[in-house]
């Protein structure tokens, strides 16, 4: 609740600048260009959009062929996702803060420095549980296998569950395995 009511007092306050900004530049300059203007910033947004949105999903689908974690590529999807959508939204502060997360030159920097403070970090709790699950981006490096050859993500990934996997089986060596027979004496034969 506490997160929500940050959340919805940011969005209002800022919506409630975009409105005096809006207000303010219409009246000086006039409405009809104020509105042309944001349609022509929505326009070239939506270009930019498509056109570095295809070159980020270009670079992830490279680096994943390569057997390496896209990480910065995906922070930069979703900086290009937001620029997007602030782009679409009318209003001088959104468009500005959207074409910032479009441009290259400026979207890089962010992503590099995201994924540097581990912006890339979910928490989740389900409601009444002390213990939330907790979902963590790392970079990972390339190990390679038993015929030198790299190693995927997903084999690492695996490697690690079996190797997991392996130490908890060992660690309980108080298990006795093997079969009975149960007797059952309250038959009478």
């Amino acid at each position: 609740m506490f997160l929500f009511r940050h959340i919805f007092l940011t969005i209002l306050v800022f919506a409630l600048a975009e409105a005096v900004l809006l207000a303010k530049v219409g009246t000086a300059i006039g409405w009809p260009i104020t509105i042309l203007m944001i349609v022509t910033t929505a326009m070239i947004g939506s270009a930019m959009f498509r056109h570095q949105g295809l070159a980020t999903w270009l670079r992830v689908n490279e680096r994943m062929a390569q057997g390496e974690m896209p990480g910065q590529e995906l922070i930069e999807g979703v900086l290009l996702l937001l620029g997007g959508a602030l782009l679409i939204t009318p209003g001088f502060i959104t468009d500005a803060i959207g074409f910032a997360c479009l441009i290259p030159a400026t979207r890089k920097p962010m992503a590099k420095w995201m994924l540097s403070k581990g912006v890339m970090q979910a928490m989740s709790q389900q409601a009444g549980s002390v213990h939330g699950s907790t979902w963590v981006y790392r970079e990972t490096h390339t190990t390679y296998g038993s015929a030198g050859q790299p190693q995927s993500p997903f084999e690492q990934m695996a490697k690690q569950q079996r190797d997991a996997a392996e130490r908890n089986s060992t660690a309980s060596n108080n298990l006795i395995e093997g079969e009975f027979i149960a007797k059952d004496d309250s038959r009478s034969d």
